[in-house]
């Protein structure tokens, strides 16, 4: 691994959007008619609510796409080696239906997993109409086989806590369509062949083209938007959680939800919220998730 590079930023991108963009976006989390709101554009975005995990497809991975490779180069590594391994995202308002935001990444972190390296990229996204900071986003790439190299193992503390010892307070039930890595290869900015091309899959391990971590993760957040914001994606925060496994086109993603104790949290106004997503199979496919919401009450 390259850790010399830790520290370098990425040249600021320009990235923009339009209202069908984050109408697709929804569709592929989940959203149907009864959820007009998301999923008709509508003129300059008017009206129109964005589901916020939005900017991880229609802004981080586009950038990353303009990349030498997702990790920004920090090893002599195949892309088959990357894998995605965590990812944080925090709001500073609202993300509009047609936006112009200029971004850079930086390498904050390359650390020494042993079976593997955790590259960690942190990228801040400005508003280019406001000149205000629109959020902050954090990603973890895990790169199979690149450990052993000497490098510290990364923060003691591990990270989230884990997934509370006792039912859900709230269940949530979706299943994806049949072709939902086609969809959101396109809604998602996701090319990996891992996600479409059989013999990619069965190369990895997997018996069918696997479902995308952030497509994942987009599904908890619109469960989350509706089931605790009332249906205002202006409550969520910010959300974080950590990929754990495969889940394939045609699942019944569920996204089990807890509240945290409110004594842990140090930002007044907000509530915590742990969550995770398994599939039918009981399958954990995104684990350690949490989030916070602005003036959410508990659940119960």
């Amino acid at each position: 691994m390259h850790l010399h590079r830790v520290g370098l930023s990425s040249r600021p991108g320009r990235h923009t959007w339009a209202p069908s963009d984050c109408g697709l976006y929804a569709v592929a989390v989940g959203a149907g008619p009864a959820d007009e709101a998301f999923v008709l554009d509508t003129p300059g975005g008017r009206d129109q609510l964005v589901y916020p995990t939005f900017v991880l497809s229609g802004v981080l991975a586009a950038d990353a796409s303009t990349w030498p490779d997702p990790a920004m180069a920090t090893g002599d590594y195949d892309r088959d080696q990357l894998v995605l391994g965590e990812q944080s995202l925090e709001l500073f308002g609202p993300v509009p239906a047609q936006g112009d935001v200029t971004t850079v990444t930086t390498i904050a972190a390359i650390y020494d997993k042993g079976s593997g390296a955790l590259v960690v990229l942190e990228t801040d996204a400005t508003d280019n109409r406001s000149g205000q900071r629109m959020f902050r986003a954090a990603t973890g790439i895990f790169v199979i086989g690149a450990g052993g190299f000497g490098g510290a193992r990364g923060p003691a503390d591990g990270g989230p806590p884990p997934i509370p010892d006792r039912p859900p307070v709230l269940e949530v039930h979706v299943t994806t369509s049949p072709v939902q890595t086609l969809l959101y290869r396109y809604a998602g900015n996701d090319r990996n062949p891992m996600h479409f091309d059989t013999e990619t899959a069965h190369k990895a391990g997997y018996r069918q083209p696997i479902l995308m971590g952030q497509n994942t993760m987009g599904f908890a957040a619109r469960a989350i938007v509706h089931e605790l914001g009332a249906g205002d994606p202006a409550a969520l925060r910010a959300i974080s959680g950590r990929f754990a496994g495969a889940g394939y086109n045609g699942d019944t993603l569920t996204t089990q939800l807890w509240h945290v104790d409110t004594g842990r949290v140090t930002d007044l106004g907000t509530t915590a919220v742990q969550f995770r997503v398994v599939n039918q199979d009981g399958t954990v496919l995104l684990d350690r998730g949490a989030c916070m919401l602005r003036g959410s009450g508990p659940l119960r």
